[in-house]
């Protein structure tokens, strides 16, 4: 583990230099809720910060740990990658991609983005085809368009297109 850690170190160092803080933490994988915890609990101390967390090479059950305290809240500094087996690429997750995980969308919000991807656009379209006031559709549009569902192409009149990340929920 110390050597593991030497060189993760050495090689952040030689990437980033001096502006990368690198610090060991010890979990135990058996005491799953603990070790998310943990991390959670670092992740939030350091949350101002760029906060890169890779997922590369180790235990499994490890990488699963920080994925799942990734996922429990929303950072806003935070970027999760991992690298392909051959080390010849790096595959970033969107973090929306995490939020859409606990994302529970409700029967309107899932009838919006089916009016949607089927061709509506906007808001008065959307309104009509799924029977909701126009105020309505706005605000789960506000709330889809936070959550990386949709996309705004214009405001004024309000112009939606789904995202890709959307056409995985549909």
């Amino acid at each position: 583990m110390v050597k593991a850690y030497e060189w993760i170190k050495k090689l952040l160092h030689t990437s980033y230099g001096d502006s990368v803080d690198v610090e060991l933490i010890q979990l135990n994988v058996m005491d799953v809720e603990g070790s998310i915890k943990k991390v959670l609990g670092k992740i939030e101390e350091i949350e101002d910060s760029r906060i890169i967390v890779n997922l590369s090479g180790g235990m499994r059950a490890l990488i699963v740990i920080v994925l799942l305290a990734c996922m429990f809240r929303s950072f806003r500094n935070l970027k999760i990658e991992i690298e392909t087996e051959d080390f010849s690429q790096v595959v970033e997750f969107s973090p929306a991609l995490l939020n859409l995980v606990k994302f529970q969308p409700g029967e309107d919000k899932l009838s919006i983005l089916k009016s949607i991807s089927e061709g509506a656009a906007d808001i008065k379209s959307i309104a009509k085809r799924i029977n909701k006031d126009e105020s309505t559709v706005r605000r789960h549009i506000s709330a889809l368009e936070n959550i990386g569902l949709v996309e705004v192409r214009k405001r004024k009149p309000l112009l939606v297109k789904a995202t890709d990340l959307a056409k995985l929920l549909m």
